[in-house]
């Protein structure tokens, strides 16, 4: 509740927009590689091609910010309020730092800039998604085949052939797990595939569910802070500057 206070009090005075980054990555690549007329296309085929490839794009990004998260110390001190959620609810998925937010709204106008412009220059201005309820399609069948239970005590997973290509929910909760072994694991949001490039992927069948094992979740089992709002919101600013200034022991 209070982060929504937040994001409405100070995301406006962040003026960041799509359409310059678009304008200028289209204008870029022609002047580049000069007008091209746009590729005459069934107006069906374009779109698809528009909502795969921004759907493509957006997850890659995605994982590129959440692996950063994760491992430069400073960004890790404000991803580390997510991860200090000991038990998984859907409301966790709004446990995050402002900060982290903010990069995450960077890099989705990023995002949508640079696809726009590009597919713009290929295909003009008739660029359109396939959406259901606002939802980018591929994004929205994604969470209804159920994405949105990753932040809960559901175990599901997808079977060992399909999450070598898809994240399920239970490697997402593999991902919040407080056991060492499983740190810096499945960073994906949707597709797998990156995780597997970047040699960081594990897939629900090493946790043995049938014979009782369990995951915990947190940072770690000795983990103590974020309990309180104070800690919450201006401890991570404290450890990101020790982390950045504070000089290494000898």
């Amino acid at each position: 509740m209070i982060n929504k206070l937040i994001k409405s009090a100070l995301f406006p005075l962040i003026v960041i927009s799509m359409a310059p980054i678009a304008i200028a990555i289209s204008s870029g690549i022609e002047s580049i590689f000069g007008y091209l007329k746009p590729l005459v296309l069934p107006h069906g085929v374009i779109i698809a091609i528009f909502t795969l490839v921004l759907f493509v794009f957006d997850d890659l990004t995605r994982f590129l910010l959440h692996y950063l998260l994760h491992k430069l110390p400073a960004l890790w001190e404000f991803h580390k309020v997510h991860h200090s959620a000991l038990v998984l609810t859907p409301f966790t998925i709004y446990r995050s730092h402002p900060v982290e937010s903010l990069l995450y709204a960077f890099r989705m106008v990023l995002t949508q800039g640079v696809v726009v412009g590009v597919c713009y220059y290929f295909f003009g201005p008739t660029l359109k998604m396939y959406d259901i309820l606002g939802a980018n399609a591929f994004v929205f069948a994604f969470n209804v085949l159920g994405s949105n239970i990753r932040h809960s005590h559901i175990w599901l997973s997808w079977g060992n052939k399909i999450e070598n290509y898809f994240i399920s929910p239970a490697q997402h909760q593999i991902h919040h797990s407080d056991q060492a072994k499983h740190f810096d694991k499945n960073f994906g949001s949707a597709l797998a595939i990156w995780d597997r490039l970047f040699a960081c992927h594990i897939k629900a069948s090493t946790i043995k569910v049938k014979q009782g094992e369990k995951i915990t979740y947190g940072i770690s089992v000795n983990h103590q802070g974020h309990n309180s709002l104070a800690q919450l919101y201006f401890e991570p600013f404290k450890k990101a500057y020790q982390s950045i200034f504070s000089k290494p022991k000898e």
